[in-house]
């Protein structure tokens, strides 16, 4: 049988007093001591190796919240923790475990589901940032994604809405608030999440300004908006009943409209008015190309949208064959 600990403690604490007190004074704080003890429980301090919890569910809500201090939004987290959980399930084997052939595997069997191309290209993408946290991390040996590449894939051409679509969607409103978000969205190309956290005092009406409070990643930026649509969100404004408050749009039970229902009133709408591919990117897309057609640098489009990445924006600008051959000829003239 082991003898008590707060002996070894207390030895150790004597021998240490002694070298810098009296010897009565020493004697005496032992004492203290020894009676102070009596009331606690003292154990060895473990020396052994820990072992880490390596589970692939621990790892990846590291991973996750490594993604938060990066301040990635909660639905990209999501979509990476989707990604990556699918995976998991499909292998069924630790991540330090697994290796180039495992992932290509995966990859053949999701095309084989009928998965597109580019949704492919998403999932190795979300799977090459996962595995090279892991390598950085050393908790890996060596990384599997890096011998694979980037899947090539035909990028859609998604078009903004023309003119006609615009008219057709502004005459089926059938609320002033219906008006108001379609107006809204046209002329600040503020993205769905952005617009439901949008509060009336982000708004300055003399300077014609909206502060996106709530951007993409969490980073703030100014965008702009039209005189007609400051006219249909007054309009809104003047209808509303006295419980909705701070926030620019409420639903009919006096909450905040939330992007789903955002979405909802915008298929209602779409739907009235016969034109199809109704969505909030739309709209933001429609509001990127007016910009480009008219004149507006990429880069300071790239700002009022709030894209850290040039590329992002280039994908949101459909320049049509006849805008491009107009401006080539006014150049070379």
């Amino acid at each position: 049988m082991s003898s008590d600990p707060r002996l070894s403690l207390l030895k150790s604490i004597e021998q240490r007093l002694y070298n810098v007190l009296d010897p009565e004074d020493a004697e005496e704080l032992t004492e203290a001591i020894t009676i102070i003890l009596a009331d606690y429980e003292v154990t060895d301090r473990c020396t052994d190796v820990a072992v880490l919890d390596t589970t692939n569910e621990k790892i990846l809500k590291t991973y996750c919240a490594c993604l938060v201090v990066e301040g990635k939004s909660e639905k990209t987290i999501y979509q990476y923790r989707r990604s990556i959980q699918k995976f998991s399930e499909f292998l069924g084997k630790p991540f330090p475990e697994v290796g180039t052939y495992d992932v290509r595997y995966y990859l053949a069997s999701e095309k084989q589901r009928g998965i597109s191309e580019r949704s492919i290209e998403n999932l190795r993408a979300n799977l090459s940032a996962f595995f090279t946290w892991l390598y950085t991390e050393e908790m890996i040996p060596k990384n599997p994604m890096k011998a694979i590449k980037p899947i090539v894939y035909e990028e859609e051409i998604r078009k903004e809405f023309s003119e006609v679509e615009i008219d057709k969607l502004k005459s089926a409103c059938r609320t002033t608030r219906e008006r108001a978000i379609v107006e809204t969205l046209l002329a600040t190309g503020v993205r769905v999440s952005e617009l439901s956290e949008m509060k009336v005092g982000d708004i300055d009406y003399k300077a014609m300004e909206v502060v996106v409070e709530h951007g993409k990643g969490g980073h703030k930026r100014t965008t702009y908006i039209t005189p007609v649509a400051i006219s249909h969100l007054e309009a809104y404004f003047d209808e509303r009943s006295e419980k909705e408050g701070i926030y620019l749009f409420y639903n009919k039970n006096h909450e905040k409209l939330e992007s789903g229902g955002i979405r909802h009133s915008l298929k209602q709408i779409a739907k009235r008015a016969g034109v199809d591919d109704v969505h909030p990117h739309r709209f933001r897309r429609t509001f990127a190309t007016r910009l480009a057609m008219r004149g507006m640098d990429v880069q300071e489009i790239q700002i009022l949208l709030g894209h850290r990445n040039l590329n992002t924006t280039m994908l949101y600008i459909n320049n049509n064959k006849e805008s491009v051959k107009a401006n080539y000829r006014k150049l070379v003239s």
